[in-house]
């Protein structure tokens, strides 16, 4: 059997607790064998991976010297030597401005660069004149753009990418762990899953729950993250008079974030676009892992939702900021458990065909085959 060729796959931190979809993109790679590169080592019980490099490990004066480098450059500084002695063959970098901090290294060791942009990368970071002028580069010297979905592909081509260097690589969830539930009868549970800010919309999701609360007595939200918006949206349920029926449960490990779908009867995820340009960019995993469990999902006309969650069929979705539409969603699906059925059983065979984390691993190594093949 050939030695499995390495891809170093950048990140900076490694790694933050919301984006286990980085990690699964690692943890299933079988052709490949993957290095982990990045400046700051963030909960690595939860995310272990076998080989990894932080620039935490190097003294004091090359750190400084590094973080110097990158402050006027905008480059690492000490990846070459390491790629070169893990016979890295592609590096690929997680977010836009991960993928312009590795070009120079990609192209001192003569390596493709595949760089996945996922959100503000796409949508808040090109407001700034800076950052337009590094895509401008990274965009003509990187071989592979990967994006989550064609809305997002779109986004990226009118932001000067061009289009045949475009591909669309979905999110993958392990659709084995997130076990498909049947839903028992009992007071509605209606679920947030996102972190408090402001591309989040839970000011209108509470506001939607706030219009249907008094038909649905027996109905409780619950709220799942942290952020910097948690004041005020607890202030919001205050000034609602939901106190008694919101329950904010903080940030959670994920295994407990999938048994809280389980206990749930509908998610809400409400998402808009920032007072700041930020956005989902594609769209944000809690539907998909929604939809694998059996949870019907209420949310947004925005980004990829729409790919992610057909409107209609697995999910119903309203225009950004539309409480009146979430509520009437909300209400909908409460009402009618026959659609709740009928849109789980739809979301479920959508994750499996399109977002199951053994075919998108597989997929991915397709996208590194291709790189690869060109370069040589």
């Amino acid at each position: 059997m050939s030695a499995k060729s390495t891809v170093a796959h950048c990140a900076n931190p490694f790694l933050s607790r919301t984006m286990v979809w980085i990690y699964h993109q690692i943890q299933w790679l079988c052709r490949y064998r993957p290095v982990v590169f990045t400046q700051a080592v963030l909960n690595k019980d939860t995310f272990p991976v076998e080989a990894m490099y932080s620039s935490e490990d190097f003294s004091l004066s090359r750190r400084v010297f590094g973080r110097m480098v990158r402050k006027v450059r905008g480059t690492y500084t000490f990846y070459g030597d390491l790629f070169r002695k893990e016979d890295v063959q592609l590096v690929h970098a997680h977010f836009g401005q991960e993928g312009y901090r590795c070009l120079e290294v990609a192209r001192e060791t003569g390596v493709p660069l595949v760089t996945t942009f996922y959100g503000v990368d796409v949508s808040a970071l090109p407001r700034q004149k800076a950052w337009r002028r590094r895509f401008d580069r990274l965009f003509k010297e990187g071989q592979r753009f990967l994006t989550e979905g064609p809305h997002m592909g779109e986004r990226l081509a009118d932001l000067g990418c061009p289009p045949e260097k475009i591909r669309v690589h979905r999110i993958g969830v392990d659709t084995e762990a997130i076990q498909f539930q049947d839903r028992q009868d009992g007071p509605p549970t209606i679920l947030m899953y996102a972190n408090f800010r402001e591309k989040k919309g839970h000011i209108y999701g509470i506001r939607a729950f706030a219009k249907i609360a008094s038909a649905f007595p027996e109905a409780r939200m619950r709220l799942i993250g942290e952020g910097p918006l948690l004041g005020e949206i607890e202030r919001e349920v205050g000034d609602l008079g939901l106190s008694e029926r919101v329950e904010f449960l903080g940030a959670l490990r994920h295994e407990t974030c999938i048994g809280e779908l389980a206990g749930a009867t509908v998610l809400l995820y409400p998402s808009v676009t920032a007072s700041d340009g930020d956005t989902e960019g594609g769209a944000p995993v809690g539907v998909i892992e929604a939809l694998a469990s059996g949870l019907p999902v209420v949310s947004s006309l925005h980004a990829d939702i729409p790919t992610v969650a057909p409107n209609g069929k697995c999910a119903l979705l309203f225009p950004e900021r539309d409480v009146n539409g979430l509520a009437e969603g909300l209400e909908s699906m409460l009402r009618s458990p026959d659609q709740r059925a009928e849109f789980v059983e739809r979301g479920r065979r959508h994750v499996e065909a399109e977002h199951d984390i053994r075919r998108q691993g597989e997929r991915l190594e397709g996208h590194y085959d291709e790189v690869i093949s060109k370069m040589g």
